[in-house]
């Protein structure tokens, strides 16, 4: 058998790597269901005081394999062991990250309430995992609750096209903003457009900037090669009437936690609420009509503010197949002394 060793990220955020290490290990085992090979002993261990993921397999890793692992939101460095005793040596492996986007683009928007970029990187790791879908595939993927982007830029760093929804204008325009300047800054050949998607005597209007871009021109002319970044003013409780059915492969969302974000619900659309038990109720059948069948949503949310087990039985009732075992019940994790996020994996069923 031969011992794999990954070493951890140190992140960017002291209490997120310290609570980190179970929400690695439940990761990898997840990801390590789509080697070509079993992989047994999954484990945490230290070695010479310095903490390592660890799993053994038959073979070398082959390609594929390598590049499934190297796509791990915490991996820093992965080595082989040459053998079993604690002072055996250990073999750096190169890691091969798909990144169409530098990975630096989710660190240099700074701004109060923002997601730790390493657990969003983990949503979208598992999201892909437990959906039909793969590595080779053109990943559609949408953030009904997009904030200032975090989530659609790290889809963009794994090269998928990816589109998000976010009520507050200002946040539209910011991230607009932002991205155009990185997009001109490591000139990428792009296009921007703006259209309204629909209006309505409700007061509901909603509009899209719509981002297209490439390495160079020759992968601009090509819609094969050519990448999308869509964003859209508006609100998610629409999600069926700004898209066509079955159009997305990922559903990825960080949910108000209850506390200083909100959302607006459809019973009181001019209001707002930070129930996010209310927004699941109206959001969850659109949700379900715009995912592919075999797609996967992954929501973060408040564990203080709404019990797992009333969202599972919400997601159950409306369509979905939701993950509940070992290790999907492994990413509860507390963020401060009024937030204890956890995540809860589902996914379309035909």
């Amino acid at each position: 058998m031969l011992r794999y060793l990954l070493l951890r990220n140190p992140g960017h955020n002291r209490v997120y790597y310290l609570e980190s290490e179970k929400l690695a290990l439940a990761e990898l085992t997840l990801t390590t269901k789509r080697f070509d090979q079993p992989c047994d002993h999954i484990e945490s261990i230290d070695i010479a005081g310095i903490n390592y993921l660890s799993f053994t397999v038959g073979q070398l890793l082959s390609e594929n394999e390598l590049i499934w692992l190297s796509n791990l939101s915490f991996i820093f460095a992965l080595y082989q062991q040459s053998g079993d005793s604690a002072e055996s040596m250990l073999h750096p492996v190169a890691l091969t990250p798909h990144s169409y986007v530098d990975p630096k683009i989710s660190m240099l928007l700074k701004y109060g309430g923002k997601t730790n970029e390493i657990f969003t990187r983990l949503m979208i790791n598992v999201g892909l995992v437990t959906s039909d879908y793969g590595l080779d595939d053109s990943i559609q993927m949408l953030d009904p609750v997009a904030g200032k982007g975090t989530t659609l830029f790290e889809g963009a760093v794994r090269g998928f096209d990816v589109t998000g929804i976010e009520m507050e204008r200002k946040m539209v325009h910011e991230t607009t903003v932002f991205f155009k300047r990185f997009l001109e800054q490591d000139k990428y050949k792009h296009t921007l457009s703006k259209h309204d998607m629909y209006s309505s005597s409700t007061g509901n209007e909603a509009f899209i900037q719509l981002f297209e871009y490439a390495r160079d021109k020759q992968d601009f002319k090509s819609e094969t090669t050519r990448k999308h970044l869509a964003i859209i003013a508006g609100n998610a409780i629409h999600s069926r009437r700004y898209f066509k059915a079955e159009k997305f492969h990922l559903i990825i969302g960080d949910l108000p936690y209850g506390i200083a974000h909100g959302n607006k619900s459809q019973k009181q659309h001019k209001s707002r609420t930070r129930s996010p038990a209310e927004l699941m109720e109206t959001c969850l059948p659109e949700f379900h009509k715009t995912l592919k069948t075999g797609g996967s949503l992954v929501l973060a949310w408040n564990k203080f503010v709404w019990p797992r087990e009333d969202f599972v039985e919400l997601l159950n009732a409306k369509g979905f197949k939701v993950f509940d075992s070992d290790p999907y019940e492994q990413f509860t994790h507390r963020v401060d002394q009024s937030i204890k996020r956890d995540i809860v994996v589902a996914r379309k069923t035909s």
